[in-house]
């Protein structure tokens, strides 16, 4: 990304809304890889789970998650995206609310994908982990927060599929929700 690189004005009405999520400016190109990468995510993890005999509502409920953060992971790689969310204003708490907020993401796996009741052990360990990853990546200095971001990475996926075990149906979650905050939605 270009530090010196013109942003766009978001566009008024839904568009604007849109443009307010992504980045003002996102070609055809890109929009057709976040919404179909997304989009397959969707498709793909809602196969998984039919064909383990998952419910309706936990097909939907796992599709929308998949069309979130695997959408979200491509999309939080696209310069379009990068540049909106590390233009000039934009704050620390800011980039650190939007991590935050997936904290949620984590809570509804261990509630419902992740055998009966609550893992709380599944949710308090891979949420500790990504507050940590998020607080080293954001305090570490520029040259070294990808880096950082991809250690991270690899302690939360031998953390999800190593000792934790993955969840079936959504075994990509914690390495792609990785992918999309830290390595995507913390790196300018």
């Amino acid at each position: 990304m270009e530090p010196s690189a013109v942003i766009p004005a978001p566009r008024s009405g839904l568009p604007g809304s849109w443009d307010r999520f992504v980045g003002p400016g996102m070609g055809w190109q890109e929009n057709a890889l976040v919404i179909g990468s997304g989009s397959l995510g969707a498709v793909l993890t809602a196969w998984a789970l039919a064909a383990q005999g998952a419910s309706l509502l936990l097909i939907v409920l796992g599709a929308v998650l998949a069309l979130d953060v695997i959408g979200g992971a491509v999309c939080m790689a696209t310069e379009t995206t990068k540049r909106w969310y590390h233009r000039p204003g934009v704050t620390t708490a800011q980039l650190a609310s939007f991590v935050s907020l997936h904290l949620l993401h984590i809570g509804i796996v261990a509630w419902a994908f992740r055998g009966d009741g609550f893992d709380v052990t599944y949710a308090a360990a891979v949420s500790a982990l990504l507050v940590t990853a998020m607080v080293a990546v954001l305090a570490t200095p520029r040259r070294l927060k990808l880096p950082v971001a991809v250690i991270s990475f690899l302690a939360a996926t031998g953390l999800a599929l190593g000792v934790l075990g993955a969840t079936p149906g959504l075994e990509w979650f914690v390495p792609v929700l990785f992918v999309k905050l830290l390595i995507g939605h913390l790196i300018p």
